[in-house]
């Protein structure tokens, strides 16, 4: 279960930050703390896995339902890498392909302002999941 899910602003970005498992007890907290977020208005979104050691199908589950809410507002979701063993279920789905997964929290900052600029200016942005 998770120990802990931090939310923090950065830059005018909102990172969320699990630790611990994210197993079948601990998605329905992360979930209403994503779907709160995307209620309030936030349109880009860093999940940030860096402490994450363990994730099953139902948390792989909360992010794809966070990021089809975020596009249905033209919002994005940008995720830092779990730790290997749990980098396994995102390979394991093919959703490594699918979502924008980074190795830094930097690397996944600098895409969401560059999303959030994009967003701005009224120019669209290439869309990955169908």
């Amino acid at each position: 279960m998770a120990d802990d899910v931090s939310i923090e602003e950065s830059d005018g970005i909102v990172v969320v930050s699990p630790r611990g498992e994210l197993d079948a007890y601990t998605p329905p907290r992360l979930r209403s703390e994503l779907h709160r977020l995307v209620e309030a208005g936030n349109r880009t979104l860093v999940v940030d896995l860096t402490d994450v050691s363990f994730l099953d199908s139902s948390a792989l589950g909360v992010l794809v339902g966070t990021l089809r809410r975020l596009r249905e507002r033209e919002g994005e979701l940008r995720i830092v890498k779990p730790r290997p063993l749990a980098m396994r279920a995102f390979e394991v789905t093919s959703l490594d392909r699918v979502l924008n997964l980074y190795g830094t929290r930097k690397e996944a900052l600098a895409a969401a302002s560059g999303q959030k600029a994009l967003s701005a200016s009224g120019e669209k942005r290439p869309d990955k999941l169908v």
